[in-house]
């Protein structure tokens, strides 16, 4: 519930006409003008989440700014105009009268406007501080018990859960957005509901994801990374020691449990720093890389919401590589190298940029330390000239602890975002008082290079979608293969070769639907299905299948264990 109260010397309103179809007519007294001087003006909006059991803390506000406004005459008046997420007209109905009955119990002179009709009013707010005071009202009661909602208003619910309200316009050249395809492909929806910033991958879109966060654990595995899993939340005291309390609280979403502060993690490092500081380390440890796909969450602001591309909820193929200041030059080379070896796999064009601090916003932005800024940007520098990376450079774009290299894209709209960031940061270890045993037998503090290999799963793959419209290689594929039987008759058939399809690893499915061959053919074309595998009676008595590519080429009689053999190996290969 939303309010905004005003202490007025006075307030004159009018009904016209019904503004909802279904109010019952209210007799001339009702709507006819009225006056009323020096109130408080209660403009109310009750919202989709609010039921009957919010009268009590709609009330409680309303004697709050009575009483330090000075006044007994309350207009409880009906405002929509204060949100876009309105309840049923029936509860915000019955949340004024009951209000209304509660002050009046209470001898307060209250006077409410007529709900649900066009009116006209006019009023003067007075001029002192309190005269104008808005708030938003959450009801403090067990909001998990059935009878908090009411009928009407769980059946509002239902149906906004059925819901998928996606809208995108095109992008260049006509091009399909991630959103419009995720849609078309049934790959994921946003629900209000469920709310903004927060998609839901269907089976198919999981497939996607699953099949990126396979492939790229798999290969940092194989470059000597040490995979760990760490919690979706910490303490504030966690985030305190690393500064993001103090540089990043706004885009945190932060939790209380009794007299504790928690947030949902916006990156893994310090829950990997604690790892490493769980036994006493020498530089014969080191390099230490610590690998996570993590879930994470960022307080994003709902206009910068858009599909897969930007979201609240994401998942990070998150890395850290702690060593000695002498191996940052040959981990960093070692992190361009898978970075470089993914880009080609999932064909993504990027250019990069080089993010530098910003001198001015020195202590606020960014860690105090000056000469550790100059000497950690002059070091990433140099590394990035030997490596011969084409760059540009931007002055206060680096992370707080340290400078950056982003790998930037464009969208189909045109739009520069960034997709993976790889940082070397001179401030966190000494934060977190990690150290390790130098070969003279000193204590010294390590170096971190911050890197993903994918980015984000969820921004990949809106990458891959949109620059695929939706035609994804076979190993990315929802549905690799799809069998259609040529009558009902053939549907055990079909049956069979999809059990020993799903034996083998291979993403499949029968449409054994009563459509036409023709029709079933179309509709796989239509999704995007790589594979199509007819069956009829000649190949149930050879005990072979007809295969349709999705580039319209056909091949008959192949045997199925061989064509499984070709298959598992263009997955393997990720072409």
């Amino acid at each position: 519930m939303k309010i905004l109260t005003l202490h007025v010397d006075y307030i004159e309103w009018q009904g016209l006409k019904k503004a909802l179809r279904d109010m019952e007519d209210l007799p001339p007294e009702e709507t006819a003008k009225k006056k009323v001087d020096d109130a408080l003006v209660v403009l109310t909006a009750v919202e989709g989440k609010d039921s009957s059991g919010i009268s009590d803390d709609y009330v409680k506000n309303i004697k709050e700014i009575a009483k330090s406004v000075g006044t007994k005459k309350i207009v409880l008046y009906p405002y929509a105009h204060l949100s876009n997420d309105l309840g049923s007209p029936k509860v915000a109905l019955e949340i004024l009268k009951e209000a209304e009955k509660k002050l009046n119990e209470e001898k307060y002179s209250v006077s409410r406007a007529p709900f649900g009709y066009y009116k006209t009013f006019e009023l003067k707010v007075k001029g002192h501080p309190l005269s104008e005071l808005s708030r938003e009202i959450f009801f403090e009661g067990n909001e998990e018990k059935e009878n908090d909602l009411s009928e009407e208003e769980r059946k509002r619910l239902w149906r906004a859960m059925g819901k998928n309200k996606v809208q995108a316009i095109r992008g260049k050249d006509g091009l399909k957005s991630n959103v419009e395809l995720g849609k078309e492909f049934d790959l994921y929806l946003v629900n209000e509901v469920v709310g903004q910033g927060l998609p839901l991958l269907t089976p198919k879109g999981a497939a996607i994801k699953r099949e990126i966060e396979r492939f790229i654990v798999d290969e940092e595995l194989k470059r000597g990374y040490e995979h760990t899993s760490t919690p979706v939340m910490a303490k504030s005291d966690l985030y305190k020691i690393s500064g993001h309390w103090q540089h990043y609280k706004d885009g945190m979403f932060i939790l209380k449990s009794g007299k504790e502060d928690f947030a949902l993690r916006p990156m893994t490092c310090p829950f990997q720093f604690v790892l490493y500081k769980r036994k006493p380390r020498s530089y014969k440890d080191l390099p230490k890389k610590y690998a996570e796909i993590s879930t994470l969450f960022r307080n994003e602001q709902s206009g910068e919401l858009r599909g897969l591309t930007r979201v609240r909820q994401f998942n990070l193929a998150d890395a850290h590589i702690i060593c000695t200041p002498e191996q940052v030059e040959s981990e960093f080379k070692g992190v361009m190298d898978l970075i470089n070896y993914v880009m080609k796999v999932f064909k993504i064009e990027v250019w990069y940029q080089f993010s530098k601090w910003d001198p001015k916003n020195e202590g606020n932005k960014y860690v105090n330390n000056p000469a550790a800024w100059e000497e950690t940007q002059n070091s990433m520098k140099k590394i990035l000239d030997k490596l011969k990376i084409n760059y540009v450079e931007k002055e206060g774009e680096a992370a707080f602890y340290g400078p950056k290299l982003d790998l930037q894209y464009k969208d189909v709209y045109g739009k520069e975002d960034t997709l993976i960031t790889v940082q070397i940061d001179f401030a966190l270890p000494g934060k977190f008082g990690m150290t390790y045993l130098d070969k003279d037998g000193k204590e010294k503090s390590p170096m971190v290079i911050h890197r993903s290999s994918t980015g984000a799963t969820e921004r990949v793959m809106s990458y891959i979608l949109e620059k695929t419209q939706g035609n994804l290689p076979l190993w990315l594929s929802p549905i690799q293969m799809r069998i259609l039987p040529m009558s009902e008759k053939n549907n055990s058939f079909a049956d069979k070769i999809k059990k020993k399809l799903l034996e083998s690893g291979i993403r499949v499915e029968v449409d054994s639907s009563n459509e036409s061959l023709g029709k079933k053919v179309r509709n796989a074309q239509l999704e995007r299905v790589f594979y199509m595998i007819t069956v009829g009676d000649k190949e149930e008595e050879s005990g072979t299948i007809s295969l349709r590519s999705r580039d319209g080429s056909l091949e008959h009689g192949l045997k199925l264990g061989k064509f499984i053999s070709k298959v598992k190996k263009e997955i393997e290969k990720r072409k």
